[in-house]
């Protein structure tokens, strides 16, 4: 499928801590801060040296950072880690997605002088719209940081997502990047755009969207954590019949093949994708990490920083044999199917 010497894209999560508490991230449920069971854990420079050689940097065109529970900026080495792939491959294009909601001093200025790194400043909105969703970040110190990394000579990119709440602010937001030096502006419709926000320990706070169609609906004042809704037994047997009826798709076009890359967790493990990558092996299984369930049987030898790369990158040919299963019953990854099928 993917072949060691033929990699040329890496996409690294360098931690799984994060300081914002964004309702619709798959790092808690919805605001509130449920223990997943996944690692709480930074990528070292020590260790990423360890799976990236210099060599096999200098053979990459591209390394996006930006993990699946994590944000760049809780990474202790983060800055370290990016001057590394910066020294052995002073070609190689790096952009780094992040709340930008802090850093240590100095990181945005010295980040903006490496000339081949490029930023996404996830800035949903103006000062009054932008925390209903990046909650526990701060607007002005966002805008601060993203005006250091420009006039050091970064590439900045504005990243919004459209929100009810924030889509007559669209104009307002694109015409401020502009102003600030913002090379792009981008805006996001990625299904992340209605649901219920609740604090840390579990109370209703608001919505965001539309609420569901039902009548007089309401989301109820204390959370119901996915533990408590796995336990009602939606998984394994619903789900497993759901395998059983749903058709399968007719091709599946992987974008990792196609772009030859691969997803490094900030423990060191080693998959396909980022979304192959919500660490399968849990035992407890949030809804995006539920979908993977036939992957654990697939999974050997793929942490980096106990095998090598190199090895651990073998496994991936099991995952192209799974795509001539008839079912996902039989074994077809689902994640595979939902996202490149045809």
């Amino acid at each position: 499928m993917i072949d060691y010497n033929s990699i040329k894209s890496v996409h690294l999560e360098i931690s799984t801590r994060c300081n914002a508490a964004c309702p619709l991230c798959p790092r808690n449920s919805s605001g509130y801060d449920e223990d997943l069971g996944y690692p709480v854990t930074d990528m070292t420079l020590p260790q990423a040296k360890r799976i990236f050689t210099p060599d096999f940097v200098r053979q990459l065109d591209y390394i996006l950072i930006n993990g699946n529970f994590g944000d760049f900026i809780t990474a202790r080495d983060n800055l370290d880690i990016v001057q590394y792939f910066n020294m052995c491959n002073p070609q190689l294009r790096i952009e780094i997605s992040t709340n930008a909601s802090g850093g240590r001093p100095g990181i945005w200025e010295q980040l903006g002088k490496l000339g081949n790194t490029e930023v996404g400043f996830a800035i949903d909105g103006l000062e009054d719209t932008h925390g209903m969703y990046r909650r526990n970040t701060n607007w002005q110190l966002v805008n601060n940081n993203a005006k250091k990394f420009i006039a050091a000579g970064g590439t900045a990119v504005w990243r919004m997502i459209r929100f009810e709440h924030n889509q007559h602010q669209i104009d307002a937001c694109r015409q401020m990047s502009r102003e600030l030096g913002f090379t792009r502006f981008d805006i996001l419709d990625d299904g992340r755009d209605s649901g219920p926000v609740y604090d840390k320990h579990g109370n209703f706070l608001y919505h965001i969207g539309s609420l569901p169609s039902m009548v007089n609906f309401q989301y109820p004042p204390r959370i119901e954590t996915w533990k408590e809704w796995s336990l009602r037994g939606e998984l394994p047997e619903t789900r497993l019949n759901f395998y059983k009826i749903t058709p399968v798709k007719k091709q599946i076009s992987c974008s990792a093949k196609s772009y030859k890359q691969i997803y490094v967790t900030a423990t060191g493990e080693v998959y396909p994708c980022c979304w192959l990558g919500f660490y399968p092996k849990l035992e407890f299984q949030h809804p995006w990490q539920r979908d993977n369930m036939f992957l654990q049987k697939l999974v050997e030898n793929n942490n980096a920083l106990q095998v090598g790369l190199e090895d651990a990158v073998k496994w991936f040919n099991l995952v192209e044999q799974s795509w001539s299963k008839s079912s996902y019953a039989d074994g077809r990854l689902f994640k595979c199917d939902e996202y490149c099928g045809h």
